[in-house]
């Protein structure tokens, strides 16, 4: 009787054990299984940058788009517009007021903007950073700090859904968007490509990079 119960008590040992496990997935894992679901998302955000004394530099207001894999938008339209716009090879920073686009190699994106992070499904990307579990989110660091303008991207969720992004950058200012509106439609039909204007000055990166790394 006695071993009974022993082998009884060590198979639900073993049982809990084996659910544990299972359950308590890496922090990476479960934040890209959550985010790969993120195809078609859409929201308006409120931007609010802060310095290290938490006084308030800056407001400002707009909407992002997520498309699966790589594909975003993330544009502000108050109080000055700008876009920043992902096809997944290639990226745009437009600023209207400079009357500038920069361009950059979609792959080196990440390390100018942790939105691109946020549509990545590239392993060797995310072998950059290290992911933490936060009470209702996730703590995105870079491994190398010196290769990224972000020292770290946190992510905040109401059970599934996104609701707040803050972005913490090298001078320790900090940005947050807090978004409303948020909606899911996987057949979501927007282009993801920039169409110059004309008279604007070109900042092309990839070029830049090329040069850099022969």
């Amino acid at each position: 009787m006695k071993i009974t119960k022993i082998v009884t008590l060590l198979t639900l040992i073993v049982s809990f054990a084996s659910s544990f496990s299972l359950l308590a997935e890496p922090a990476e894992t479960e934040l890209r299984k959550l985010l790969a679901d993120y195809d078609g998302f859409t929201a308006d955000f409120n931007q609010e940058v802060k310095d290290t004394k938490n006084n308030l530099l800056h407001s400002a207001s707009g909407q992002l788009v997520f498309k699966q894999p790589g594909k975003f938008i993330w544009q502000i339209n108050e109080p000055e517009e700008e876009l920043l716009l992902s096809n997944g090879a290639t990226l745009w920073w437009f600023n209207p007021f400079l009357e500038q686009v920069s361009i950059f190699d979609a792959a080196d994106a990440v390390s100018t903007t942790p939105f691109a992070l946020l549509v990545s499904q590239n392993d060797e990307v995310w072998n950059k950073f290290t992911i933490t579990e936060l009470e209702s989110g996730f703590m995105i660091k870079p491994k190398d700090e010196n290769d990224s303008q972000v020292s770290q991207l946190a992510v905040y969720f109401d059970e599934f859904l996104l609701n707040e992004i803050v972005i913490t950058d090298r001078t320790q200012q900090t940005s947050s968007y807090v978004l409303k509106k948020q909606a899911f439609d996987k057949s979501l039909n927007v282009s993801f490509d920039f169409e110059i204007p004309d008279d604007i000055e070109i900042d092309d990166q990839r070029q830049v990079q090329e040069k850099q790394g022969q």
